[in-house]
């Protein structure tokens, strides 16, 4: 373990990361025509893809060197890059392309609300907000199939860059609790779904507690399988605007590609119940998708999302900047970092 350490710190993690990106964007290669099967029409390539290509390419390689970077400054471990099995991934992969071809399907009928028997036990008790196919993918975030393909479907979206993503919110969070190990401090994860930055937190705060919250039973059901060997790790099902912790619980509170699926009142709830949750000198954290003037190069790219995937409230949560909401709330020392077509928002509360 530690020789395969050494070799990943010697460049090598660089190179596997980029190489992980050009199999996820080689695995997007036959969504075009996927639609078509699936529709008997094609989706062409936006003409801004076309002309912002090479700056997208230069994005990508500039977010794996960034986390590379942390990786070699301690930041977190190097272990945050190890690979899945090469055996389940491939086999994954038709599984993709499958729910591709329904998700193409439901596109093309404008259709976003096809629920499951396994889903529909479920959804009384669910706010309305949550009672969709986001991205029009299959039974939305209720059920086993999406679970299980939902982080493979989000690396082909974003190039293998979304793990590289996820962890902007680590370095503020280092800096923070000054390169603790997490000993004796609680974080709270909220839409920790699958458990994918959750990893990375643990892997990088190793004797912290952690508890994560998501609305999906079987997305925490698939995280616990993920992270069943992380022992201070734990989970509930619920909202993160109806938390049900007690005021001043933990000393982190953070999440990633939440607040773009919420409606603006929710998200305010959001923050506010976060707020609560936090202990003086706390740090609240996210990550989601850049908004307007926060990129240039891109705006064009928030225009297309939501009319690409099923993402009611993407409109609104580009026009209100989560830096200008923190600050709304009282948190100090409010920052930002962009890396590729995420963010990191950060703020301490007083």
């Amino acid at each position: 373990m530690e020789t395969l350490r050494k070799k990943i710190l010697n460049k090598a993690g660089l190179y596997y990361s980029l190489a992980r990106s050009g199999n996820f964007a080689a695995q997007g290669l036959l969504l075009p025509f996927v639609t078509y099967l699936a529709t008997g029409t094609s989706r062409a390539q936006p003409k801004e893809f076309k002309a912002h290509l090479g700056e997208l390419l230069l994005r990508i390689k500039s977010i794996h060197e960034k986390d590379f970077e942390n990786i070699k400054n301690g930041l977190y471990p190097v272990e945050v890059l190890y690979p899945e099995s090469i055996l389940k991934h491939a086999l994954r992969y038709p599984q993709v392309l499958l729910d591709a071809f329904r998700a193409a399907q439901r596109r093309d009928k404008k259709s976003a609300h096809e629920f499951s028997d396994e889903a529909n036990e479920y959804l009384a008790d669910l706010p309305e907000y949550y009672k969709r196919n986001f991205h029009f993918q299959t039974g939305g975030y209720l059920s086993k199939v999406s679970a299980e393909l939902y982080e493979h479907q989000v690396e082909i979206l974003f190039s293998g860059a979304a793990d590289a993503m996820r962890r902007l919110i680590i370095p503020p969070m280092k800096i923070h609790f000054e390169g603790e190990d997490g000993e004796g401090l609680h974080f709270l994860e909220l839409a920790s779904g699958t458990g994918r930055l959750t990893r990375s937190l643990a892997l990088a705060f190793p004797k912290a507690k952690i508890t994560c919250v998501d609305l999906s039973p079987m997305y925490l059901a698939k995280a616990r399988e993920r992270l069943k060997d992380f022992k201070n790790i734990n989970f509930v099902q619920g909202a993160g605007e109806k938390l049900t912790f007690k005021p001043k619980t933990f000393n982190a509170v953070v999440s990633c590609f939440l607040f773009h699926e919420l409606p603006m009142a929710v998200r305010e709830k959001v923050l506010a119940e976060s707020l609560r949750c936090l202990k003086p000198m706390g740090f609240l954290g996210l990550v989601d998708s850049i908004q307007k003037n926060d990129d240039q190069e891109f705006q064009w790219a928030l225009k297309q999302f939501p009319l690409d995937f099923h993402e009611p409230f993407y409109k609104n949560y580009v026009q209100h900047p989560m830096e200008t909401q923190l600050e709304l709330l009282g948190l100090k020392n409010v920052q930002t970092e962009v890396g590729f077509l995420s963010k990191a928002v950060s703020g301490i509360k007083a």
